[in-house]
């Protein structure tokens, strides 16, 4: 009990809850070195507390003296000595050895505004600055007209990031960092002036000051798109939407309530139901249900037709018509993955998402149908899953499937069928390697399910008088391996590892020396954020791995790609889409000219006139020009102005390869050039790094491309084994050396 209540304990017990704070708690987490000086400073604090008076200090320091020094505690100093000199290597070496861990990035979440703002040709004052729109009483009819307004502005601008429920998770937000803005969190808009959004959004991520960066903010400078009026009537959308008050200059602080949580029980009369579909569905799905909302027209795939009564995804068999009330619950619920269509379970209640359930069966005149009529999809024996089970679904899927899945599951159509849905626009095949963009199918049963329904409305056929509940089994098991021929999206890890190799780099992308190096895979999001503008792209993710010698470096860029773009070729004419003309596809790595030395990075989209960027570029061959591929540098400078080729790019070769939906480019450079222009790589130092796509079946030229964030690449140094061993060894050595010259002084003062 004694011991409970010693100085030396209460310190060791203090010290240890320190570095759990410092090293597991905080986020983000402290770089080491950081971490190593706050330890000290918190370790040389308390030993002043301790040390304060004599009486406190010789009790602390007892325990200690009596380890190293007491006869009897011979033992326990021989463990202590082992712990010390395994500990102090151990660490040494942890120190030493190359580290992988990207530069820590911080930044300031509400970046204090300027006291005043230049935009649409005049200045304001943001001080005094107050949303005209507010005047017009909150409770009134024309501002609930400015408020409709601002929803049909929003959903045909913000959508695609900020998402349908305002809650940053639109369906291209993936593929930014930061994640665009939660308008529902309690900490955001409830806290903000009308003048701090009114700044924010027409100034875009460029607009903000240096304490904000490193941002990488895809917020588009919407005084370039919008005007004036409409930027306030977006904000009013988003307080009414949200129902949070502004905060003003007169207040103390902003109540930040939002509007009353509707009741979970109870029902609801046909207005409260009509209230809530046309604030929540109507702009998708319009007024009518018949999916013409003002945002339909920018999204891929189109909203439901609720008018058709027709639904892709439900667990009914082949000859029952609709879906179960569950069906549609969940899809409300839970959303559709890579769609618009969020999961509304933080937002709607139990009871609003029944009563819009019954709303869409009324759009399509089948809410007098007897559910006894839905008949379950029979599962009948999951069989157990062996190598003869899936060389046999193997052998169906290429026999049935890949006409339009392709071989290898990647949605290239190879059967020259052009697909559309019920409304007749063009569609294209699931991707089946890529889970992340998988709809409602998550598992091997769901998967045996859309081929026993098909996907109604879609060219999806079901496949009962095809294949048997056994084949179909086996089928569904195979399709789950096609998602082993893709890398994961990339969550949390930003860094993209070159490692380093002896002799030739490879030059073709099925070398198997590619295998050593790390793939890395980042989502991407067409260009939205500034005109031209693309709200739509059938490449969704870019994979990157990358080696080194000690001359060069070579990178691989992988992109799914459903179509062949190389104009002229009967291929490409298969896939070509009516009223585009095809373009040629093209892909491009970009680098900062320079580093700024800290982990600010450029404005991601070309950089900027401060923070030039240089990109490779690759374009696939064009038969219709008689013209090969291409890899040439383009230096930029914002994206205000078109990227310039550079006139020399013979420090630059590129080799691309389509095949069976997929384009894999092998870029190479010196790590050293002569230009000015070239950032000069080097082993162990992190280099912002970025991707972008061109799909030529879509018609993507110039700025309409998809692209992705920053992201980090590394040349991983080579580990000195001799070298990091033996400072470990020579560290554990000196600490040994100390600890034993300590306990033979300990050992005279025990004995004196």
């Amino acid at each position: 009990m004694r011991f409970f209540k010693h100085p030396l304990f209460w310190s060791l017990i203090v010290i240890t809850g320190l570095y759990v704070v410092f090293a597991h708690v905080l986020n983000p987490p402290l770089p080491q070195s950081l971490l190593v000086q706050y330890m000290v400073i918190c370790a040389v604090g308390i030993l002043l507390v301790v040390t304060f008076d004599d009486k406190t200090a010789r009790t602390f320091f007892a325990p200690i003296m009596a380890l190293f020094g007491a006869p009897k505690m011979l033992p326990l100093r021989i463990v202590a000595f082992a712990g010390v000199v395994a500990g102090v290597g151990f660490l040494t070496y942890e120190m030493v050895k190359p580290s992988i861990v990207s530069p820590l990035e911080l930044r300031t979440v509400h970046p204090a505004p300027p006291s005043s703002l230049r935009v649409y040709g005049k200045s304001f004052d943001l001080l005094t600055l107050e949303n005209p729109y507010r005047s017009l009483g909150d409770t009134s009819d024309e501002y609930a007209e400015i408020v409709d307004q601002g929803a049909e502005l929003y959903y045909q601008n913000c959508i695609f990031c900020h998402g349908d429920m305002l809650d940053g998770t639109g369906h291209f937000a993936e593929a930014f960092n930061p994640r665009p803005t939660n308008f529902q969190d309690v900490g955001m808009i409830a806290q903000l002036q009308e003048s701090f959004l009114f700044w924010r959004i027409t100034t875009g991520g460029p607009g903000l000051p240096r304490e904000g960066t490193p941002w990488a903010s895809a917020m588009p400078v919407w005084e370039e798109i919008l005007p004036e009026d409409d930027v306030w009537k977006i904000i009013s959308f988003l307080y009414d939407y949200t129902g949070f008050e502004p905060r003003s200059w007169e207040l103390e602080e902003s109540t930040g309530e939002a509007a009353p949580e509707p009741v979970a029980g109870g029902e609801l009369d046909e207005d409260a139901v009509d209230a809530i579909y046309m604030q929540r569905c109507s702009q998708c799905h319009g007024e009518d249900g018949d999916g013409l909302g003002v945002a339909a027209e920018f999204m891929y795939p189109l909203p439901r037709d609720f008018t058709l009564g027709l639904f892709k995804y439900k667990t009914t068999d082949a000859d029952s018509e609709f879906p179960t009330d569950d069906d549609l619950r969940n899809t409300i619920r839970d959303g559709l993955t890579g769609t618009a269509m969020p999961g509304w379970k933080t937002i709607l209640t139990d009871v609003e998402i029944d009563a819009l359930i019954e709303k869409i069966k009324v759009f399509g005149y089948w809410d007098e149908e007897d559910p006894e009529d839905l008949a379950p999809i029979d599962l009948g024996t999951m069989p157990v899953v062996t190598p003869d089970l899936l060389a046999l679904g193997r052998e169906k899927f290429e026999g049935i499937c890949a006409d339009c899945h392709g071989l290898e599951g990647r949605g290239n159509i190879t059967s020259g069928k052009r697909l559309a849905d019920d409304s007749g626009a063009r569609i294209w095949p699931r991707n089946l390697t890529r889970p992340e963009t998988w709809r409602v199918t998550r598992d091997v049963e769901d998967v045996f399910q859309r081929l026993s329904v098909g996907i109604p409305s879609s060219p999806m056929p079901e496949h009962t008088t095809a294949l048997d509940s056994d084949t179909r089994w086996a089928v569904a098991n195979y399709v789950m391996t096609l998602r082993d021929n893709s890398t994961p999206l990339s969550q949390g890890d930003s860094v993209i590892r070159a490692v380093r190799v002896e002799g030739d780099l490879p030059s073709a992308a099925d070398d198997a020396a590619w295998d050593l190096a790390p793939a890395m895979t980042f989502a991407m999001a067409p260009n939205v954020i500034k005109e031209p503008r693309l709200y739509s792209s059938l490449n969704e993710m870019v994979t990157v791995r990358a080696l080194y010698n000690e001359s060069s470096i070579t990178m691989r860029v992988d992109m799914d790609d459903r179509t062949y773009s190389v104009p002229g070729s009967a291929l490409e004419q298969e896939y070509s889409v009516d009223d585009i003309e095809g373009t040629r596809d093209a892909i491009a790595v970009q680098l900062p000219m320079e580093l700024s030395g800290t982990s600010e990075k450029p404005w991601f989209r070309h950089g900027d006139k401060k923070n030039p960027v240089n990109m490779w570029y690759w374009a696939a061959p064009s038969e219709a020009e008689g013209t090969p591929e291409m890899a040439l540098f383009l230096d930029a400078t914002g994206p205000d102005t078109a990227p310039r080729p550079r006139a020399d790019s013979s420090d630059l070769s590129a080799k691309g390869t389509w095949e069976n939906g997929r384009w894999q480019v092998v870029f190479t450079r010196a790590l050293e050039t002569e230009s000015p222009a070239d950032l000069q790589l080097q082993e162990g130092v992190y280099t912002p790094i970025a991707f972008a796509n061109w799909d030529g079946v879509n018609g993507e030229v110039g700025a309409r491309h998809s692209f992705t964030s920053w992201y980090w690449i590394l040349l991983e140094p080579v580990e000195n084994p001799t070298k990091v061993m033996t400072t470990a060894v020579v560290a554990a050595g000196v600490a040994g050396l100390l600890f034993i010259a300590l306990a033979l002084w300990a050992r005279r003062r025990v004995r004196a």
